[in-house]
């Protein structure tokens, strides 16, 4: 590595060109914005307003949003919260995750969720298929459960000797 002669300490990496892929990079982008920058968007994680930010620090709200959207265009956001949170996120150490090209693992099937609204779920949040797995039951079972109860009823009458008319 090659240190700086006239930064003791630091090396020339900085002066080198970022290429296109280090561009894209969060980190990057992050560190192209000013200090004043920084803490706007800092304040704007604590869910500041433009006037709370501009009171705060002595500027007015105008310029609060001037440079909020310098901001936002540095690092390719569409919202002050969504740079806040890539701020925030730089701050912490953390990387955001890119998109996923997948979507998340399939739904399972089974344990089968019951087809009534519980405490942990809403009225349908059935999946199509466990939709048509309970309705194959009900359709099973219901006639099932008729005859049985009809030859319940036909026991017992016969049992205590009670005539049908």
């Amino acid at each position: 590595m090659e240190v700086s002669p006239d930064r003791p300490g630091q090396s020339l990496a900085k002066d080198v060109a970022p290429t296109g892929e280090d561009t894209k990079k969060p980190s990057f982008r992050v560190a192209q914005l000013s200090e004043r920058q920084l803490s706007y968007l800092r304040l704007v994680y604590q869910h500041r307003s433009s006037k709370e930010i501009a009171a705060l620090t002595g500027v007015s709200s105008r310029a609060v949003d001037k440079q909020l959207l310098k901001a936002n265009n540095l690092l390719g956001t569409n919202s002050r919260v969504d740079a806040a949170r890539l701020v925030a996120d730089y701050d912490g150490g953390v990387e955001p995750l890119p998109p996923a090209i997948s979507p998340p693992s399939e739904e399972r099937l089974f344990p089968l969720p019951l087809p009534l609204p519980t405490t942990g779920a809403a009225a349908n949040m059935l999946t199509w298929k466990q939709a048509a797995i309970w309705s194959v039951i009900i359709a099973i079972v219901t006639p099932i459960g008729l005859t049985v109860a009809g030859m319940v009823i036909l026991t017992l009458t016969f049992l205590f000797g009670l005539k049908l008319r």
